[in-house]
Parts: structure tokens; sequence; C-alpha cells
């Protein structure tokens, strides 16, 4: 699936795995500065350059995207990569 990498640190994902829950009647927001040509499903994200997992995306309104808590998927060991601002493609 494709999806798009965030270099966050734990606290800001802490605060995406807890306080977005579809079954309380909330959600996520993660800002773009630039919005994907590519399609993508998945907003994956790393913490100190290691991907730890990612959250399927419920929409994209221009300038932002929506996801629920709920979605989250960890990935074991995942890959080690070097932090950058912003945001770049990730495949899995």
């Amino acid at each position: 699936m494709a999806g798009i990498l965030i270099f966050t640190n734990q606290e800001i994902l802490n605060h995406k795995i807890k306080d977005g829950m579809l079954s309380d009647g909330n959600e996520c927001y993660w800002t773009l500065t630039r919005m994907p040509v590519r399609h993508i499903d998945r907003l994956y994200f790393a913490i100190k350059g290691q991907v730890k997992g990612y959250f399927k995306i419920k929409t994209m309104p221009y300038g932002e995207i929506v996801f629920n808590s709920e979605t989250w998927t960890p990935i074991e060991e995942g890959e080690v990569l070097k932090p950058s601002q912003g945001w770049r493609y990730y495949d899995e």
C-alpha cells in the first residue's frame, strides 16, 4: 500500500493513538504544507528515524489528512531511515 511518512516524536504519536477514537466520536488530523500527487492509503509515523506503524487514511480534504486512532497498525522492527522535515512517500 502507498503512503506518506512523517518523522515526529513519541509524545505526538501517543496523542494520535489515544485521542482520535471513532468510538468516542473523534478524529485525528495531520496538516500538510503540500498535498501528495500520488494516491495514498496510509499515514506512516517514524520516531527517532525508525518506522513505528501507520494509520489508515479516512479522507484528505485539501491541506490535511483525517484518520482514526483505531486504525493504528504497529510495525515490529520497522525500517530505520534518516529523519527529514515534512513528509516523504513511503511504501512498506
